[in-house]
C-alpha cells in the first residue's frame, strides 16, 4: 500500500470535508421591537415582486410591508440586531416558504445542511447510485443511465456488495489512506450518500413537474374540440419547455460532475460544497411548484369543471413565472 507521502506525490492533495460552519448567534429569529410581536404576523416572499415582506393582519385583511418599509417606519437602526435578523430573513426565504418571529433560522444559513427532510428510499437510491459508480470505476465498465429501481436491484446483489468493498479498499490505497485512516474512505462514502439523498429527493420532485409537462400533450388531444382550453394547454406546454429542458440539463451536469467517483473522493470538500449548492438551487426553483403540483396529483385527466379550472390556474402560474423572454432562475 502506498504511503500518504507517496499518494500526495502521485495524486492531487486529498481534501477532507470541513467541519460544519459554526452556528453563530442568533440561531432563532428573536426580534426585539414590538412590531414583531403582532399575532399571526409572518414573513413571506411577495407573489408579485418576489421580494421579502412582512405580513400583518389588519382586521379581515393583511398588510404586506417591504423589509425596507419596516426598517424606516419603525425606526429600526441599520446596525441593530433586528436589522441583522431582517437580512437573515431575506436570505432564509430562499429555503422556506414562510418565517414567523421566534422560528429557528434554517440550517442552510447556519451550517450548510438542508432544513428539509428526505425519505429512507431516497437514501437507499443514493447509496445504490454511488455503489454502482464504485463498481463501474473498479471494473472499468461504464453503465448507461439506469432508473432508480434498477439501481437498487444492482446494489442489493451480493456480488455488487463484494465489489464495492473491494473498490473502497483499492480507493483507500490510491488516496494514500492506510491503517485507521482507511476508514476515511468509508466515512466519505456514507457522507456522500447522505448529501446525495437530497438530490434523489429533488430528482423525484422534478419528475412530477416532468409528468405535468407530458400530460399537457395528452390534454391538448383531449380538449381538441374546446378551442379556448386547448389553446391554454398548448401555451402551458410552450412556456414549460425551456425551464424543463434547462433543469434536465442541470441534473445531467450534476451527474457528470459527481459520477467520476475517484475525483469526488479526492476533492471531497469541494464536491460536497458543489452538491449542496446545486441542492439549494434546485430546492429554491421547485418550492414555487409544490402547491400547484399537489393540486394535480390524483386528479383524473378527463374533462371536468375541476380540470378546466386547474388548467387555467396552471396557465396563469407558468405565464407569471416563466414568460418566454425570461429564464427559469429564482427571482
Amino acid at each position: 500500500m502506498a504511503s500518504p507521502a507517496t499518494a500526495q506525490k502521485n495524486n492531487a492533495p486529498v481534501e477532507s470535508l470541513p467541519d460544519p460552519r459554526s452556528a453563530q448567534k442568533p440561531t432563532h429569529f428573536a426580534f426585539e421591537h414590538q412590531v414583531f410581536t403582532v399575532k399571526d404576523a409572518v414573513f413571506t416572499l411577495s407573489p408579485s415582486t418576489g421580494d421579502a415582506c412582512y405580513n400583518v393582519p389588519l382586521g379581515d385583511m393583511r398588510a404586506s410591508l417591504s423589509l425596507e418599509t419596516v426598517l424606516s417606519s419603525f425606526n429600526i437602526g441599520k446596525n441593530s440586531t433586528d436589522a441583522q435578523l431582517l437580512q437573515i430573513v431575506k436570505n432564509s426565504l430562499k429555503f422556506v416558504k414562510e418565517i414567523r418571529p421566534g422560528d429557528s433560522i434554517p440550517s442552510e444559513i447556519l451550517d450548510g445542511t438542508a432544513s428539509w427532510k428526505v425519505e429512507p428510499h431516497h437514501r437507499d437510491i443514493a447509496r445504490a447510485r454511488i455503489s454502482v459508480q464504485l463498481t463501474s470505476w473498479m471494473t472499468g465498465k461504464h453503465l448507461d443511465s439506469i432508473d432508480s429501481a434498477e439501481l437498487e436491484t444492482i446494489a442489493a446483489n451480493p456480488e455488487t456488495k463484494r465489489k464495492v468493498q473491494e473498490a473502497l479498499d483499492v480507493m483507500a490505497e490510491k488516496l494514500g489512506l492506510a491503517g485507521e485512516s482507511k476508514k476515511d474512505v468509508v466515512n466519505r462514502f456514507e457522507e456522500l450518500a447522505r448529501e446525495m439523498a437530497y438530490i434523489e429527493a429533488l430528482r423525484e420532485r422534478f419528475g412530477k413537474i416532468q409528468r405535468l409537462y407530458a400530460n399537457m400533450g395528452a390534454l391538448s388531444t383531449l380538449y381538441r374540440r374546446e378551442r379556448s382550453i386547448m389553446e391554454e394547454v398548448v401555451r402551458i406546454r410552450a412556456l414549460m419547455k425551456k425551464p424543463v429542458d434547462s433543469i434536465s440539463e442541470m441534473f445531467e451536469q450534476l451527474d457528470a460532475n459527481t459520477g467520476e467517483i475517484m475525483n469526488t473522493m479526492r476533492k471531497f470538500a469541494a464536491q460536497i460544497r458543489y452538491i449542496r449548492g446545486m441542492r439549494d438551487d434546485f430546492h429554491q426553483r421547485f418550492m414555487r411548484w409544490d402547491e400547484l403540483i399537489a393540486k394535480w396529483e390524483g386528479l383524473p385527466l378527463e374533462p371536468s369543471p375541476a380540470l378546466d379550472r386547474l388548467i387555467r390556474q396552471t396557465y396563469q402560474f407558468v405565464a407569471r413565472h416563466f414568460p418566454l423572454v425570461n429564464d427559469w432562475g429564482v427571482r
